[in-house]
């Protein structure tokens, strides 16, 4: 059996307790929780989603555990500490979120080497302190390579690889269950939690730092999350990877139109207040009546569209295609529910009316 277990009582003791934290996968997977040390939990993948809702009126299964204690900095993979020495940086740097009032959650697989630009933007320019990475499955698991910021800001959780499946939307709803799970494990312990994907990097545009703005929103109980515009960038008609990363190579970015797919929103919830998601944009329930809106107070629907598009308090800048070569190598990767990016979407994207995008070009780091 699973770590050798021969004790049924202690082991049925144990299901027990992390019956609450398990998110929907196929039969025969087992989820497998990296805990900061070498203890794991694993169930199996299947009977997620009601097991989320069974446990979601009782006490973190959690707490008191000797293997998964409440101080999150217990419950990351031993990835490699990093010493940091920084060049000067532009713009200016927030203040570290020591506190981890926020906190990003993300569902990611094969994406090793997009991983470092997206840890260093958010640690840095954000004072992002805790990153929840739900792995999907990568061989060998994310957490084994090394990446510019502390290990102690990572927690990984894993999941047991499974075949990709050519059909789009065959594991309809998985991504949307990682968050839903992300946010039952860990959300007692932030304000905020914001869900990203690995080609996404936040821009404040207005002068605020994330945490400022976040605080601002939080003086209303009416508001239980707040969605950013996307905007999506091209391929700048590169190949190839290019050396020095997305922020500076992908320079062009598609204009706005009412019909295109800058119109979606990325979320930040409150915790406290999370119900339950349209999809992996945007809010479908929140609690208390609360609601999910724009930056000035408008309000965004089921649709997960955002019309008029506006970015003068903040922006999301999606890397979306990325280089030809970067495109063809997510295609192969496939998309966590299933299928893959099209090369209509490509073409879309591509031939789409197109402006120069300069705005993260000169950030440092």
């Amino acid at each position: 059996m699973a770590h050798g277990h021969s004790d049924r009582p202690a082991r049925s003791h144990l299901l027990r307790r992390v019956v609450g934290f398990v998110v929907a996968c196929a039969l025969l997977s087992f989820i497998w929780f990296n805990a900061g040390s070498e203890g794991q939990s694993r169930k199996p993948y299947s009977s997620l989603f009601k097991q989320a809702e069974k446990s979601a009126s009782a006490p973190s299964a959690f707490a008191g555990d000797g293997n998964l204690g409440t101080d999150a900095k217990q419950h990351n993979v031993t990835t490699p500490s990093t010493e940091i020495s920084l060049p000067a940086s532009f713009p200016k740097l927030p203040p570290p979120d020591n506190e981890e009032y926020m906190a990003i959650c993300m569902a990611v697989k094969n994406q090793s080497m997009d991983l470092p630009e997206f840890f260093t933007h958010y640690y840095f320019h954000h004072g992002i302190r805790r990153f929840y990475i739900f792995d999907d499955g990568t061989e060998p698991p994310l957490s084994s390579a090394s990446y510019p910021i502390p290990s102690s800001a990572i927690t990984w959780v894993y999941f047991q690889p499974h075949l990709q499946s050519d059909q789009l939307g065959d594991r309809e709803g998985i991504q949307e269950d990682y968050y839903t799970g992300c946010v039952q494990m860990y959300g007692h312990r932030h304000t905020w939690m914001g869900f990203l994907d690995a080609d996404e990097f936040l821009e404040m545009t207005g002068g605020e730092t994330l945490s400022g703005f976040l605080h601002g929103w939080a003086r209303n109980d009416h508001i239980g999350a707040v969605g950013v515009s996307w905007l999506v960038h091209s391929s700048a008609g590169l190949l190839t990877r290019p050396v020095e990363g997305p922020r500076k190579a992908f320079n062009r970015c598609i204009v706005d139109d009412p019909t295109n797919d800058n119109l979606k929103v990325k979320t930040f919830v409150r915790t406290a207040l999370f119900g339950a998601m349209w999809n992996c944009h945007c809010m479908a329930v929140l609690k208390n009546g609360a609601v999910q809106v724009g930056e000035h107070g408008d309000m965004i629907d089921e649709s997960c569209d955002r019309k008029p598009i506006t970015r003068e308090r903040w922006a999301l800048h999606h890397f979306g295609p990325k280089s030809r070569e970067e495109f063809l190598q997510k295609q192969a990767r496939g998309k966590i529910r299933g299928g893959k990016s099209t090369e209509d979407w490509w073409r879309t994207i591509e031939n789409a009316e197109q402006r120069d995008c300069l705005e993260l070009t000169n950030y440092v780091p």
